[in-house]
């Protein structure tokens, strides 16, 4: 009998790391994740972040090792391994191969630097890039290097996102990749190539941005010294994975212009997949290379969503964090509230995306006064918290079809928040429309396999990894009553949000 073969997934993201093996069917075979923190040296507190490369790395190796003994396979199982991450967040190497600064997709040191980018070519940059405003992005926090850190400025080398920092972290190659480094600001995105323009705007000599390839793509083995690091077998094949949310996009079987997928973590990011590049002229919205060649991304995001509800999770139930038994417990409460939360209104973390506004917002959960509050219970906020995310995921895809000019073909959601039964539900009501749910997939590192899989041959293309390896989704049908009744919530929702917005303008 043929020995089966495996495949090792890493996702990088925004609070930890995790590790998972697949088989080549797309099932999961075991899982490792650990938790990770950041640190804010004085100079750039409160807004600026960094982290220790060597703490990351050794929180990788660590969930590498634990994934492979929890599979009980050996490490020469492993046909392939690939790897996604947060996007935004950047490593800088010097000419030697050591990191100098590493930098989440929270790290807003460079605001100044960013405004001033933004004022001398911004409208040429959103062209290019698809992406505004430019102090979440690469050139800013070079701008930032060279004014506050020259001596650092002058050795950085080689710009890195996240997930292919991992990869050169395995196997030593430095490499590049559409999809991810969409978001470091200096891709033409129509292209899906770094811009020679935007290099030479900044002066960016050669080598800072390693060469592109697509995802899926193997671009070298697991080194002697990683492998002993890792467990894992050496010259096992190192393939290039992609940006977070386009990897759980491909985990979802998202890869057809008009389909929309939601990755909902600790955001929600509502993307649109599209033939050709549209960028938004007016700003608000993003657009990206999507991990399958000649795809493209049309991006509005909810904003904090998974943060948001454990949050509520805290202050609703004490901890530091909610557990997943509270999630249960919270899901059985939001179930027994009636649509429309008995006449609460929330707005704490998702909104529609708008990256032209960027001032803080007022929020907060808003119901009657009546003379007795005490009607007012837990199941009511949290069903409230539940219909403003779903409301905010619509008024994104209202935004896709007025860019795109598309109608939203299908709806796919995954991701943490997704194991919510109930936010399906309340999501297909809202919407009028099926939803595609994933509440058990891991679809970004299920996306990361994909990539895996076909850099190890198992297929012949992402498109077909997909085909073959995406789980059967829920699929969740619309209540017409409750449809209906959401189509006049709804309504009223965004009517509160532009009377917020405007009192916002006037308190700032």
């Amino acid at each position: 009998m043929a020995a089966r073969k495996y495949l090792l997934a890493i996702d990088a993201g925004s609070s930890g790391c995790r590790a998972l093996i697949f088989d080549t069917a797309g099932s999961t075979v075991s899982s490792a994740s650990c938790r990770w923190t950041y640190d804010s040296p004085a100079e750039v507190a409160p807004l600026g972040k960094e982290f220790n490369p060597q703490a990351f790395w050794d929180a990788v190796c660590r969930v590498i090792r634990q994934s492979v003994i929890e599979a009980g396979i050996s490490p020469s199982d492993i046909v392939a391994l690939s790897s996604a991450s947060q996007r935004e967040g950047l490593v800088f190497l010097d000419r030697d191969g050591n990191e100098l600064y590493g930098g989440p997709n929270t790290d807003l040191r460079a605001v100044m630097e960013g405004l001033s980018i933004d004022a001398e070519r911004g409208d040429e940059l959103r062209r290019i890039t698809g992406h505004s405003p430019s102090f979440l992005f690469a050139p800013a926090k070079l701008q930032w290097f060279k004014t506050n850190r020259p001596e650092v400025y002058s050795r950085i080398a080689t710009i890195l996102t996240i997930n292919n920092w991992i990869l050169y972290r395995l196997s030593g190659e430095c490499v590049a990749e559409p999809s991810s480094d969409s978001d470091t600001g200096l891709v033409d995105i129509a292209a899906s190539c770094w811009s020679s323009r935007l290099r030479e705007a900044f002066g960016l000599g050669e080598g800072v941005c390693p060469a592109m390839h697509s995802a899926g793509s193997v671009v070298g083995t697991v080194t002697e010294g990683a492998a002993s690091q890792t467990g894992l077998a050496p010259g096992t094949l190192a393939v290039v994975g992609g940006a977070d949310t386009q990897c759980g996009l491909l985990g979802m079987g998202v890869v057809s212009q008009g389909q929309v997928g939601v990755v909902a973590g600790w955001s929600a990011t509502v993307q649109m997949v599209t033939d050709e590049p549209i960028v938004d002229s007016s700003g608000r919205i993003w657009s990206s290379c999507h991990v399958v060649p000649r795809k493209w991304i049309l991006e509005s995001n909810a904003a904090e969503a998974g943060g948001a509800y454990a949050w509520l999770g805290r202050c609703l139930f004490g901890g530091a964090d909610p557990e997943q038994d509270t999630y249960a417990v919270m899901d059985r409460l939001a179930s027994e509230a009636p649509a429309g939360s008995a006449g609460i209104v929330a707005f704490v973390g998702p909104r529609a995306m708008d990256m032209t506004r960027l001032k803080p917002l007022l929020g907060g959960i808003f119901f009657p006064i009546t003379p007795s509050v005490t009607g007012v219970e837990r199941k009511h906020i949290i069903r409230a918290v539940l219909e403003n995310l779903s409301f905010a995921i619509k008024a994104n895809c209202q935004q896709l079809r007025e860019t795109s000019g598309l109608n939203v073909a299908s709806l796919s959601v995954g991701g943490g928040l997704a194991r919510s039964h109930i936010l399906g539900h309340i999501l297909a009501d809202a919407m009028a429309m099926p939803v595609r749910y994933y509440r058990e997939a891991e679809v970004t590192s299920l996306g990361a396999a994909m990539c895996a899989a076909v850099g190890a041959g198992v297929y012949p293309d992402l498109v077909k990894a997909s085909g073959a390896m995406c789980p059967s989704p829920e699929l969740v049908s619309p209540d017409p009553d409750r449809a209906e009744q959401y189509t006049a919530y709804y309504s009223k929702w965004v009517k509160f949000a532009k009377r917020l917005d405007s009192l916002g303008e006037e308190m700032i």
